[in-house]
């Protein structure tokens, strides 16, 4: 058996952080896919959706927060808690959503949903981005230049 030199503290801390992130995406994706079921027939006039549309919604957007929540989180939002990571992007979506439903047009409401969900992603980013540090004291004694 093979056995690697230097082992990695934080490997398995990644791997179930980013288990977490993947369980969670899939999980805000479905809310995401049950209200936009539901303010999407608002907007199209249509009759009620059925169970059926509701679970395919669901089952769709759950596999695309899957995959997107992992990948935004570990790209974008490494500093900012993990809760916010799932929890400010499903409300912006929503949110941007409902904007879409009040103007009344299909055309917003396809916009303003992921609007929504990256405009609260860019927010997080900018809250969370690290600061530089600032110069508290003057060094008094600047190095001597070079003969």
């Amino acid at each position: 058996m093979r056995t690697q030199k230097y082992l990695d503290p934080a490997r398995w801390t990644r791997l179930w952080t980013t288990v977490g992130l993947t369980v969670a995406g899939a999980l805000a994706g479905a809310v995401v896919g049950v209200a936009l079921t539901a303010l999407g027939k608002i907007v199209a006039g249509a009759p009620p959706a059925d169970a059926a549309n509701y679970l395919w919604n669901a089952r769709i957007f759950g596999v695309v927060g899957a995959i997107l929540g992992p990948t935004v989180t570990w790209i974008a939002l490494r500093r900012v808690p993990l809760w916010r990571t799932v929890a400010e992007p499903l409300t912006g979506a929503i949110l941007g959503a409902g904007i879409g439903v009040l103007l009344g047009s299909g055309g917003a409401f396809l916009l303003f949903t992921p609007l929504g969900a990256a405009a609260a992603v860019v927010r997080l980013e900018r809250a969370y981005r690290p600061r530089p540090l600032l110069i508290t004291q003057v060094d008094r004694n600047p190095p001597l230049p070079a003969p």
